[in-house]
């Protein structure tokens, strides 16, 4: 009995409890409605009075995302007309003709429409017939009609006298504004008049951006006497970012340039300081109008837009809005060759003072896997490996160290993991690379070289970053503080070291090799006069490999011992037939460019590169192989596989050499289904996995650089 009344009395309580919080809920959500309802039945009059959303600010304080007083117009129909009610006498004032002709006069509203409207709600006391208008032409109709009710005053009847502009007034708003338009529109984001943000800061920190709106209460109170109360709105918070404005222009221009010319699918650039981890500047070839979100013609000819359903529409918005950097993944190529050195370094598998021969190629499992240089490179040191990008050296170094130490750096320098940027939308890699059940030796050599595992920009630019700093990863970000309305300090975001990744030493050989490469290696075309540059280039051949289209990028930094500033250039299928898109010199000379304005603009002062000192490296390069020749055709790695019969399983050409397209079963990762957020569209690589099965030799497939 006493368990059946406790059972009852908590059935009580838990029905109380959900009561209790509907209840709760229905205020918090549909309070304001209600308490209008109600008030509704009393002498009560009350407007809403809009908060201002926050401010987006650059680093140095320009704004880049701002709003706008505007108004919209509200009109009274009913009195408008001014029409007696049943009983009573008119009193004789005309307020229709004088309060059109005013509308149309300072506000350029059509006549027709404006009538018709009027006489399709005249029994309303109010009606928003205008949204956003500005202050100047608010203040034009203001003056307007005081100047005419003035004149209708001193007029007898006949003249008009009992004439009034009446039953208009104005409720304030706010418009979002973007004063540079395009400019760093997949970081920014946009927000709509309705205040919905879309993607971007405009996204990730709607939370600080978003004020709360105040209100203004008339009533007459028991007396009969006007009462009025007045809750003040809350304006939203200034979010203040890491980028650079400047710095985001010389992105653009430099993009832009090459877009105008050969052009390609899609370009893309990271610039980062890599000892904050702050981003300076994030930036693609897909740009849109913040300030007309909606309008499609810069990627869409009239012809292509006219012949789009919603659906069409919405998925190509989509694809406009999409930030490349964050939120689709590919094969990165070669760059991938420094973190395989390190990785090895770091545990001892090497020192950095091995010499490896490369024969042009390494027999692996069933397949012989091929470097550019058909007849091989020689004796080459890890340094002039990375220099010369030798699939051979990187593939000798995994088998060294192994598929479990392999991974564990891959997965130290946040390979398959979200960097955590506070950006909206990061594609989850993490079934994008393998794991150590599913690594075989054939992949294991891939691996080593930057082909058939996927990663983001953002990933690649902050491992990277980790790399050259002397082994500190920080988490990426583009916010670098909150500030009040009033401009206090409401939250600081202080650098974030995640983990330490490489040591101090490890760091340093690195750098050397990245400055070695850019002097005498595959990169020389991403130097800068008067500048140490480091850098690594990479070639990427997508899937499907049959298509034979390319991704190609440069990361580099500057001083190269000392770095303070980090670009990564990722071009993606350059606008030319099949192997002529494999140069990663295209990369490299926007980096360059780039590079040239923005390093003077952040005060790295020019030095000498003193390129007439005596280095170990270039020294002791092996007969026969010239460390001037930099171009993508002649310097970067490409892989060929062969079958067990030494038969060529397909060939198609890399500039003058063979590469992988398709058949076997190598390697054996399963293809993994992209997320959500890293499928949305169709870019290269956006959320490919590495391919596996009846396609696995296609994830062998070219990599030059």
């Amino acid at each position: 009995m006493e368990t059946r009344l406790a059972m009852a009395a908590l059935i009580i309580v838990l029905i109380l409890l959900g009561l209790a919080y509907a209840l709760f809920s229905i205020v918090r959500t549909k309070g304001a409605a209600y308490n209008q309802i109600v008030m509704s039945h009393q002498d009560y009059e009350s407007r809403t009075i809009p908060y201002r959303r926050g401010n987006i600010i650059d680093r140095n304080g320009t704004y880049l995302a701002t709003s706008e007083k505007v108004y919209n117009v509200v009109l009274n129909p009913k009195q408008i007309y001014n029409e007696p009610e049943d009983g009573e006498e008119s009193d004789g004032y005309t307020y229709l003709d004088p309060t059109v002709d005013a509308l149309v006069q300072t506000l350029g509203i059509d006549e027709n429409d404006l009538r018709a409207k009027l006489e399709e709600k005249k029994d309303r006391a109010y009606y928003v017939y205008q949204k956003g208008i500005s202050a100047d032409q608010k203040e034009a109709f203001e003056n307007y009609a005081n100047q005419k009710n003035e004149e209708y005053r001193k007029a007898t009847v006949d003249q008009g006298g009992k004439n009034r502009v009446a039953g208009v007034s104005f409720e304030e708003q706010y418009k979002r504004k973007y004063p540079y338009n395009e400019l760093a529109s997949s970081v920014l984001g946009f927000c709509q008049s309705e205040g919905r943000a879309t993607g971007g800061v405009e996204q990730y920190y709607d939370d600080k951006l978003t004020g709360v709106n105040g209100r203004e209460f008339g009533y007459m109170n028991d007396e009969s006497n006007p009462e009025r109360t007045v809750r003040q709105a809350v304006n939203g918070n200034t979010v203040q970012l890491t980028i650079d404005v400047n710095l985001q222009q010389i992105v653009e221009k430099y993009i832009n340039e090459w877009q105008s010319g050969t052009g390609s699918k899609l370009t893309a650039c990271v610039m980062m300081n890599p000892n904050t981890g702050e981003i300076l500047a994030m930036d693609t070839s897909t740009r849109y109008d913040l300030n007309n979100p909606y309008d499609l013609s810069s990627a869409y000819t009239q012809e292509q837009i006219n012949a789009m359903d919603d659906k069409a529409k919405q998925d190509a918005w989509y694809k406009m809005w999409r930030n490349f950097c964050v939120s689709d993944a590919y094969e990165p190529g070669s760059t991938q060759k420094p973190f395989t050195v390190a990785g090895a370094m770091e545990e001892g598998t090497i020192t950095g003072n091995e010499t490896y021969v490369c024969n042009g190629k390494l027999h692996v499992g069933d397949w012989d896997i091929r470097c550019v240089a058909r007849s091989g490179h020689g004796a080459l040191t890890v340094t002039q490996g990375i220099m010369k990008s030798c699939n051979v050296v990187m593939m000798e170094i995994n088998f060294a160290q192994g598929a479990e130490k392999f991974l564990k750096y891959q997965k130290i320098f946040g390979f398959g993991d979200k960097t955590g940027i506070d950006l909206p939308a990061e594609a989850d890699t993490s079934n994008l690379v393998y794991t150590l059940d599913k690594m075989n030796s054939a992949s294991l050599a891939t691996n080593s070289f930057g082909q058939n595992y996927s990663c983001t920009m953002v990933q690649m630019a902050a491992a990277y970053c980790s790399l050259i700093n002397g082994g500190s990863y920080y988490k990426p970000h583009v916010m670098k503080q909150i500030l009040s309305d009033t401009g206090a300090v409401v939250q600081k975001n202080d650098p974030v070291l995640v983990r330490e990744t490489v040591s101090e030493n490890t760091s340093t050989f690195i750098k050397n090799a990245l400055f070695q490469t850019v002097e005498a290696g595959t990169a020389s075309a991403a130097k800068v006069a008067g500048y140490q540059v480091g850098g690594k280039t990479g070639t990427a051949q997508k899937v499907p490999r049959s298509a034979m289209n390319y991704l190609v990028s440069f990361i580099g930094c500057a001083p190269a011992m000392d770095p303070q500033v980090l670009c990564y250039v990722v071009v993606d299928t350059p606008n030319l037939p099949g192997e002529e898109q494999a140069h990663s010199t295209f990369a490299s000379e926007i980096f360059s460019k780039i590079m040239t304005e923005a390093l003077p603009y952040l005060n790295i002062f020019p030095e000498g590169t003193e390129t007439g000192e005596t280095n170990e490296a270039l020294a002791n390069l092996p007969e026969g192989v010239n460390a001037a020749e930099s171009t993508a055709a002649e310097s970067e790695s490409a892989v060929t596989a062969t079958d067990e019969n030494g038969e060529t399983v397909t060939e198609g050409p890399n500039y003058t050499d063979e590469v992988v397209e398709g058949g076997g079963d190598y390697p054996e990762l399963e293809p993994a289904s992209p997320t959500d957020e890293a499928a949305q569209s169709g870019e290269a690589g956006a959320g490919s996995a590495p391919d596996g099965g009846q396609g696995g030799a296609e994830a062998e497939s070219s990599e030059e650089n």
